[in-house]
């Protein structure tokens, strides 16, 4: 299938999302088997999609989910080209809201279905 260049996402961004998605998933031996294609990927990337990809992965570390699993490190050791641009990404997010207290929470549906 031909790629439309009005597309917003290349064959090459998505292959190299998937190979990093499956790198920041995978601990120990998986990892390192994975970096050299998660690093091959981004490597293949133009400067707009690889600005792309270091938005999306501020977003991934804005979630707090990820920070707890050292990928800023991580980062820093595949590719320090891009982990410059998550820090730079990151830099200029929104900030998220607050999360409620406890005290003054507001129901949620999760609190509706238990």
């Amino acid at each position: 299938m031909p790629i439309d260049s009005t597309a917003p996402w290349t064959h090459a961004y998505l292959r190299a999302q998937r190979a990093l998605s499956a790198w920041i998933e995978a601990d120990g031996r998986a990892a390192r088997r994975l970096a050299f294609a998660a690093r091959s990927a981004v490597m293949a990337l133009a400067a707009r999609e690889r600005a792309q990809l270091a938005r999306w992965v501020a977003w991934l570390l804005r979630s707090r989910a990820l920070v707890a699993r050292g990928l800023e490190q991580r980062l820093l050791r595949l590719d320090t080209r891009l982990a410059r641009a998550v820090a730079n990404a990151a830099a200029h997010l929104p900030a998220l809201p607050a999360a409620p207290t406890a005290r003054g929470a507001r129901p949620t549906l999760v609190s509706h279905l238990g």
